[in-house]
């Protein structure tokens, strides 16, 4: 299947799949502190839409979308859905994903398609064994809470973009 290509005529669908993944990364952050049953009830786009997609800048403009963010969560999305189907059942069997999954359609995040390759492997994974929890851990750190601590770090400076000289207050 080809690769999705983001561009001047439909980009404006990739940024409401941005703001999904925000939602989704909010929720996760304080419903669960990580993965947990149900974290993608407010997500309305398909993630395999995304998983691949490739971007057409024209040329001399800034991209239109933060490509690595929109592959990085849709990834994220999918591992979700497996994570709260496992919950539901003690079981990841990945209909949706499975194909996408092992043919390699998760490459750009190679973090999340190990662990979803390997939850699709495990199959039967009882909700008592820790594998799961243990494996979604560093993928929570290194794409949800690592986006908003560099958030949280961005600030305007004096003399960058977007900064307006003011004059303190009574000078």
């Amino acid at each position: 299947m080809p690769a999705h290509v983001i561009n001047t005529e439909n980009y404006t669908d990739a940024l409401d799949a941005i703001r999904d993944i925000l939602l989704l990364y909010v929720d996760m952050a304080e419903s669960y502190s990580g993965f947990g049953h149900a974290s993608d009830v407010n997500v309305t786009f398909d993630p395999l839409k995304y998983v691949d997609a490739e971007l057409d800048t024209p040329s001399g403009y800034a991209p239109l979308i933060d490509l690595d963010f929109l592959r990085n969560g849709s990834a994220v999305l999918i591992l979700c859905r497996l994570y709260d189907e496992w919950c539901e059942h003690d079981e990841v069997r990945g209909l949706l994903y499975k194909d996408a999954i092992e043919g390699g359609r998760l490459r750009f995040t190679p973090d999340v398609e190990a662990v979803t390759k390997e939850a699709l492997r495990r199959g039967h994974i009882p909700l008592e064994d820790p594998w799961f929890d243990e494996a979604v851990e560093p993928i929570y750190q290194r794409y949800v809470v690592n986006y908003f601590e560099r958030l949280s770090r961005m600030h305007r400076r004096a003399g960058g973009d977007g900064f307006l000289a003011r004059k303190p207050t009574g000078a």
